[in-house]
């Protein structure tokens, strides 16, 4: 298989970063990727499966709206059809399980979500340096990520955040205590929130914590790491129109006399959702690649995220709560 086929449902709703890089993966012949003629909900069903049937395509990736996510998913994955999703989660932690048994029972169907941010090139160099052992064992992380009002993703907790918060897991493993507090003003629907804050611990007592937010008015994505000897800061992500500002890695060792020389490496390259798609292909050809962006990697973002929404203490039913 030269050129794989490719469907992209929801394709007027593609994120920048999967835009270009499709376009490039198609110039190079790798792939030939084109917008079915399908309502991105359950009516355009049966156009992908004509489309399927008739030997037309050899995979599926979703864009659209994240709210019929799950129905897609779980559709591909009956029918055996890879698919590759550009959300990291769905809604809910329903979803989530429900699109995990539609895998188990499509055995070896790819399916991947695309954790885009910790496949650049700052987070690859970082995760180095951590498993190294040369800055010791990881004691604090603390997460900013932030935009100014609607940036056309619709969520800033199941999109940025979400990336945010696989980064965190990535780093320190997962939360086993959570305390969380969101904003009072937001819809019956989770994502809404305008603002989230949230005090995090593992099980090896690492701590953390974390802020997201639609009113972070000079948007910010940071990752600031402490370790036994020294820091790792994360700061910005390179995307096609610099939206976090420029990618950057500060590190430093510290000895008896405090920290030694700070080294601040930049990155040019805004890689993570080429590296992501070329992931998909290869898994195409060769099951035995290793895996990105899985579905256990979603479920653990998706329940860290809604455990965070769950630990706050009026997380009620809007019509059953009333704040003083």
């Amino acid at each position: 298989m030269s050129t794989i086929r490719i469907a992209v449902i929801g394709a007027d709703q593609l994120d920048p970063e999967h835009h270009l890089a499709l376009n490039a993966l198609a110039e190079a012949g790798s792939i030939s990727a084109f917008a079915l003629d399908a309502e991105p909900d359950e009516t355009g069903f049966s156009s992908l499966n004509d489309a399927m049937q008739s030997n037309q395509l050899d995979a599926v990736i979703l864009a659209g709206d994240r709210s019929q996510l799950p129905a897609w998913v779980c559709y591909c994955l009956e029918h055996d059809w890879p698919v590759y999703s550009t959300h990291p989660v769905p809604p809910s932690i329903e979803d989530m399980i429900n699109i995990r048994r539609a895998e188990q029972s499509a055995g070896r169907t790819c399916l991947q979500f695309a954790y885009t941010a910790r496949l650049h090139g700052s987070v690859i160099a970082a995760l180095t340096k951590s498993e190294s052992g040369e800055y010791g064992q990881l004691l604090t992380l603390r997460g900013v990520c932030g935009v100014a009002g609607d940036d056309g993703y619709g969520s800033v907790l199941f999109e940025h955040g979400a990336q945010m918060l696989d980064l965190m897991h990535a780093f320190a493993g997962p939360f086993q205590d959570i305390v969380g507090f969101a904003d009072f003003d937001r819809s019956e629907t989770p994502g809404s929130e305008s603002n989230v804050l949230a005090n995090l611990r593992t099980h090896a007592g690492t701590i953390a914590s974390l802020h997201l937010s639609v009113t972070q008015w000079r948007p910010t994505f940071r990752l600031e790491l402490g370790f036994e000897h020294g820091y790792l800061w994360l700061e910005g992500v390179n995307t096609h129109n610099a939206y976090f500002g420029h990618e950057a890695l500060i590190y430093a060792r510290t000895s008896e006399d405090g920290p030694q020389h700070e080294t601040v490496d930049r990155f040019e390259q805004s890689n993570g959702a080429m590296s992501s798609l070329q992931s998909f292909l290869t898994r195409l050809t060769d099951p035995s690649h290793p895996a990105i962006g899985t579905s256990q990697q979603a479920f653990d973002t998706l329940n860290t995220l809604q455990r965070i929404l769950a630990a706050d203490p009026i997380h009620t039913p809007l019509q059953e709560r009333h704040a003083s």
